[in-house]
């Protein structure tokens, strides 16, 4: 006997349980319109077709969505409720990719919860250019809405809209419309596809336009290109660099079926850490599944959960692939007040040293500083800024003991210049000094290049360089009961060193090499960088660097 169940969003009856066989064939109740006499489904669908078992004693409920009670002609009705559907005239997908759409109101103070409803009598869709791209970005702001296209930047007014005077200035009125007026910015600029990009902290937001190879600020003043500040070049080229579409692959030839499990395949021999979750599975140049799990057993080894079943044997050319989007990472660092930017060709899990981590500073509109950490994310929360590398989160700046590691690894620090004085003329740089805290080293100070010769072994171009120069501490040692230092010397809180020439000889030059003290050139780049000897992790201070230089007459 057909029985009615009370759901409480839907008027749904519980018409029949059918218990029988496999194979059986599923019925409609006695009465129902549906039965045509043979008691059988008028499309001849068989249980299997139902949830429930497929063998043994199936049992099946079924659940029809109707009205009236049996369905019969004139039954009791019960109230329709709220429809769940409606009939669409045009039922073919859209993808408006620059359109906004809005539903109902929600007001949880009253219960009124209409967010599930879009009605097609009412304006609920606000479109922009297609020219400009699709949306990628929306980002609300007091009474007002940034929407981020690719190739443009606008604003939408929320709750109100604009009238424009008979001189086209804008005046903004209520309205009872969701999306008012847009009004772009000026500039041919957006966000491409990284919204990832984006920070904001007051009124400023920050983005990269990859697609114009720019760093972007908006602000009250509008859209400016901070990329411009000492950064051109750079940005240019390593925006360019990322790829919307980058592949990634891990080959093994050790792979081979787990006896009795079709949906496992053991590797051997692979590094499995850069396998993940989602990768396909090729198979002799054909796909065969997804990745579902993965179950490292060893070092290099482990089994690999696949979607559906797939036979391998040991020595077939299986590749685990799947695309790996570069990404340009953006946050606002408040502990600094620095816009911190790390451009990714390759996510993390890929690749954890192809990367390029810097920040912005307003205060005094130039890039900063470079730092040595790839994350996954970054964000401030409380006045503390973090970020993450896998499901490791990493407080940064929580004590001066640790300021140059990262994710539980010392990194060190590193300064690179460029000494240019009279850039003119020829000098020879016979020392280098800096004024600081103890614990700085000199890597390398090479000169500019001579220009380019042509000899046996083809064009080559020389330098002259110097050996490199230890810090105070690490070049410490005694001889005879007295202490010398074979790199930098302290006098007065000042640290010097003599820079010893280590170049090959060059045409010409008689004297060269160890015999000569200092470097010629018209320039030099020096590198300086922290020491593992001296307060490892601890802050250094570097307050400025020189050279005790002879110009060449």
């Amino acid at each position: 006997m057909a029985a009615t169940i009370e759901i409480s969003y839907f008027n749904s009856f519980w018409l029949k349980s059918v218990s029988g066989s496999a194979g059986a064939v599923a019925v409609w109740p006695q009465g129902y319109p549906y039965n045509t006499g043979t008691n059988a489904l008028p499309l001849g669908v068989v249980n299997n077709d139902f949830p429930g078992p497929a063998t043994g004693g199936a049992s099946f409920n079924w659940f029809v969505e109707e009205s009236r009670i049996r369905g019969g002609y004139n039954n009791v009705q019960t109230d329709l409720g709220v429809k769940a559907y409606i009939v669409e005239d045009e039922t073919i997908q859209q993808h408006r990719f620059n359109s906004l759409i809005y539903s109902g109101i929600y007001n949880s103070r009253t219960g009124i919860n209409q967010t599930n409803q879009f009605s097609v009598a009412k304006d609920i869709t606000k479109s922009l250019d297609p020219a400009y791209g699709s949306i990628q970005k929306l980002f609300s702001e007091d009474t007002n809405m940034t929407i981020f296209q690719e190739s443009k930047v606008s604003r939408a007014l929320i709750d109100k809209d604009a009238v424009y005077t008979a001189e086209g200035s804008p005046v903004q009125t209520t309205s009872n419309v969701v999306i008012g007026q847009i009004q772009p910015y000026l500039g041919e600029f957006g966000i491409s596809r990284n919204p990832e990009s984006f920070a904001y902290y007051g009124f400023q937001k920050y983005f990269t336009d990859k697609d114009r190879g720019v760093v972007l600020r908006l602000s009250r003043d509008g859209i400016t290109e901070i990329s411009n500040y000492g950064m051109v070049d750079y940005f240019r080229d390593n925006l360019s660099a990322l790829n919307d579409n980058n592949l990634w692959q891990v080959q093994s030839t050790s792979v081979e079926s787990v006896p009795g499990d079709a949906r496992q395949i053991t590797i051997l021999g692979t590094d499995i850490s850069k396998m993940f979750t989602g990768m396909q599975v090729i198979v002799d140049s054909n796909f065969a599944a997804y990745i579902l799990k993965i179950t490292p057993t060893g070092s290099s080894g482990g089994t690999i959960t696949v979607d559906r079943d797939i036979v391998v044997t040991n020595g077939q050319d299986v590749i685990f692939e799947s695309v790996a989007p570069s990404k340009a990472l953006g946050a606002y660092d408040v502990h600094n007040k620095n816009y911190v930017l790390s451009l990714q060709n390759t996510p993390q899990y890929v690749d954890g040293n192809n990367y390029n981590t810097l920040s912005f500073d307003e205060l005094i509109n130039g890039w900063v500083s470079f730092y040595a950490y790839k994350p996954s994310q970054m964000f401030s929360v409380m006045n503390n800024f973090y970020s993450t590398q896998y499901s490791n989160l990493w407080k940064h700046y929580v004590s001066s003991t640790n300021v140059t590691s990262f994710y539980g690894v010392e990194l060190g620090s590193n300064i690179t210049f460029v000494f240019n004085m009279d850039s003119s003329k020829n000098k020879v740089f016979q020392t280098v000094n800096y004024e600081g805290d103890s614990g700085w080293q000199v890597d390398y100070f090479i000169s500019d290049a001579t220009g380019y010769d042509f000899t046996s072994s083809g064009w080559e171009q020389f330098n002259d360089s110097s050996q490199p120069v230890l810090s105070y501490i690490a070049g410490t040692y005694v001889e005879n009961g007295i202490t010398y230092h074979s790199g930098f010397n302290r006098k007065e809180n000042k640290y010097y060193a003599n820079l010893i020439n280590t170049s090959t000889a060059q045409p010409g030059e008689v004297v060269f090499g160890g015999q000569v003290s200092g470097i010629k050139g018209r320039f030099a780049t020096v590198k300086f960088s922290t020491d593992t000897t001296t307060n490892p992790g601890g802050a250094k201070e570097l307050w400025s660097v020189g050279s005790k230089v002879n110009i060449i007459r």
